[in-house]
């Protein structure tokens, strides 16, 4: 998994989420935490230690979006299938 790869993928996540309908206070504040382990994740890749709950977050995130924000959603899950093969 490169860094780099990762980092577009938040670029990406940033741009659907600022094509988004307006969200509640809590999603966006979700999504926000999400993001910033996201960024930990890329700056500090081998010495992160919250993959399992970082993993576990995306999930809950990707179903609370799946069906009203599919595009959300692809880009969620690209980054989850990142973050697997972070650890493999």
């Amino acid at each position: 998994m490169s860094r780099r790869e990762l980092h577009d993928l938040l670029v990406e996540l940033e741009l659907k989420r600022s094509q988004l309908d307006p969200v509640s206070s809590e999603q966006n504040h979700r999504l926000d935490e999400l993001i910033e382990s996201l960024e930990q994740q890329k700056l500090y890749p081998d010495d992160f230690d919250q993959h399992t709950a970082l993993v576990t977050q995306l999930k809950e995130i990707m179903l609370e979006y799946e069906n009203q924000h599919p595009a959300l959603t692809a880009v969620l899950k690209s980054i989850s299938q990142v973050l697997q093969n972070f650890k493999a």
